[in-house]
């Protein structure tokens, strides 16, 4: 090579470093130069976004067809999953203030059946005496101090319970397929009520997650959670106290009852931030279509 190009070694031009750097150096036919370049840098990746949020979209003719087609179908199954929740909007709102409304009819039947209950529990302290000693207590025949109208509140506010987990479902069905992250699965987050320990915070956690992180409202969740334990956790002491001692039961009644109110004043607004943020989102998708089919 040398005789044909006149110089004593390779011809000038990018070799491997011999250095071992990792880019090329420039030989100048008769030595190394302290010229070197770099290897192509590949690009940065793009910055993480929010999954809710659109990302930006280059003109239409730059989207391959089969990306516009699963854009759409991708839109419908969302906007169907929304439109399931906003039907049971105003059922739910309802059906989430049932429970406390339920204590409350409680609380005020032991107010009213106050000597009933004392009876009763009167009842439950001789059968425990007797059964220490071996003795077979004496038959009850009083009333068991449970009134008709907790009864009738009582069936309906079983039904409200079914109606609010079939909402809840839906809305945290619609949240996910909106891109909204959330920490349970809607079956999950449902299923979480009935589950001892568990029930304590998990369904906090399922309903605040249908909001999306930065929504204003996420705070009132929590709220109506430390209200709703309240009211479900005193307001069965004061069931209990109210068979052995009615100045007991009372004092716990106050407390309980004003975290009833307060669940019926804040549970369904809940329901309302939940369905007018799906739709805001569900709003904002229809639009970044409409400007892929643009």
């Amino acid at each position: 090579m040398s005789e044909h190009s006149g110089y004593p070694g390779a011809p000038p031009g990018w070799y491997p470093d011999p250095a071992g750097g990792p880019g090329q150096r420039w030989w100048n036919g008769y030595a190394w130069t302290e010229a070197t370049v770099l290897p192509a840098q590949p690009p940065p990746p793009p910055p993480p976004v929010w999954a809710g949020a659109s990302p930006p979209r280059g003109p239409a003719s730059e989207v391959a067809p089969w990306a516009v087609a699963s854009e759409r179908l991708s839109s419908r199954t969302t906007n169907g999953l929304v439109d399931h929740e906003l039907a049971m909007v105003t059922v739910a709102r309802l059906a989430v203030v049932m429970p406390a409304v339920y204590y409350l009819v409680n609380l005020a039947a032991q107010r009213v059946n106050a000597d009933q209950l004392r009876s009763v529990g009167h009842q439950f302290r001789v059968d425990w005496h007797d059964a220490q000693i071996g003795k077979t207590p004496p038959p009850y025949h009083g009333s068991g101090g449970v009134s008709p109208v907790s009864l009738i509140v009582g069936v309906v506010a079983i039904a409200a319970v079914v109606a609010a987990c079939i909402w809840q479902h839906r809305a945290a069905s619609a949240a996910r397929a909106l891109g909204i992250p959330s920490r349970r699965s809607p079956a999950w987050g449902v299923g979480s009520w009935f589950v001892p320990i568990v029930n304590l915070w998990m369904p906090y956690t399922a309903i605040r997650d249908c909001l999306p992180p930065d929504d204003p409202h996420r705070p009132r969740v929590l709220h109506w959670w430390i209200a709703w334990l309240v009211a479900a956790s005193v307001s069965g002491a004061a069931g209990i106290c109210a068979l052995f001692s009615t100045g007991a039961a009372l004092v716990l009644s106050i407390p309980a009852a004003l975290a009833c109110l307060a669940v019926i004043a804040w549970a369904p607004g809940i329901v309302t931030a939940i369905a007018g943020a799906h739709r805001d989102l569900m709003a904002r998708q229809a639009q970044s279509v409409g400007a892929l089919r643009g």
